[in-house]
């Protein structure tokens, strides 16, 4: 069952088929639809008709209550309060009618070499957390400060097995993926370019006069003071290079 985009109005179709005795597999295109953009950025590749799935949408969905942390529309503009008011939730009953949940990708939208392997990874990681292992403490905890803080724990768990051991391991073993490289974050502040990285593991590097970085370009190690058109990108251990990120400072 794919329909569920917060807005709709079927939002809880897939609950109501289980609760009323359907074996149901839930693939919901808020979360589970690989084929959707990463994120709003143009130069991403990918749809977008029901919403933009990065690692974090497989990663946490629920289930048995996905309208506990349905945090977006299909535009990635916040939910307004009350939207899941008088939606059918999940019984005991139709909780044993989820039969599993399906990661989908439509082949008819891969239309460049290597494509496959850019929209499936690292998102299908986050979907074998959700598949293979029982819903996470911070899916069950009522308390909902508590649940966030575990959620922040998780995560870091997380991206921190995947940047740091899962994708080098992929890189070792000679699968040669054109998994995605995340895109750095840049913020300037006090003269200076701030970088982050979605995903440990992975090598910062820029330049300053506005051309592309490469493997050789160097390591961002700390705020980058210099001025003029700051260009970071990241790099794996084989030296494969992500989407640039592009800051000016005068």
């Amino acid at each position: 069952m794919w329909n569920n985009v917060p807005g709709w109005g079927a939002e809880d179709l897939a609950y109501r088929l289980a609760n009323g005795g359907y074996q149901v597999v839930l693939a919901p295109v808020s979360n589970l639809y690989l084929d959707m953009a990463y994120n709003k950025n143009p130069e991403e590749p990918g749809l977008f008709w029901g919403g933009f799935v990065d690692v974090d949408k497989p990663f946490d969905f629920i289930p048995f209550d996905y309208y506990r942390n349905a945090r977006e529309d299909a535009r990635g503009n916040p939910l307004p309060a009350g939207i899941f008011v008088g939606k059918d939730r999940l019984t005991d009953y139709g909780r044993d009618n989820i039969a599993g949940l399906e990661a989908c990708l439509w082949s008819e939208t891969l239309r460049e070499e290597g494509r496959l392997d850019y929209m499936l990874m690292p998102k299908l990681l986050g979907f074998a957390e959700r598949a293979w292992a029982p819903d996470p403490d911070w899916a069950r905890e009522g308390d909902a400060v508590r649940a966030e803080a575990l959620h922040r724990e998780a995560w870091s768990r997380f991206v921190n097995t995947l940047g740091k051991r899962e994708l080098p391991r992929l890189d070792q073993e000679g699968w040669n993926l054109n998994y995605r490289i995340p895109t750095p974050g840049l913020k300037v502040v006090e003269g200076a370019v701030l970088c982050n990285l979605q995903l440990p593991g992975f090598t910062l590097r820029y330049t300053t006069d506005g051309t592309e970085p490469t493997a050789k370009s160097p390591a961002v190690q700390r705020p980058i003071a210099a001025t003029g058109i700051i260009k970071v990108a990241a790099f794996d251990g084989r030296g494969r290079k992500g989407a640039t990120a592009t800051a000016a400072l005068q």
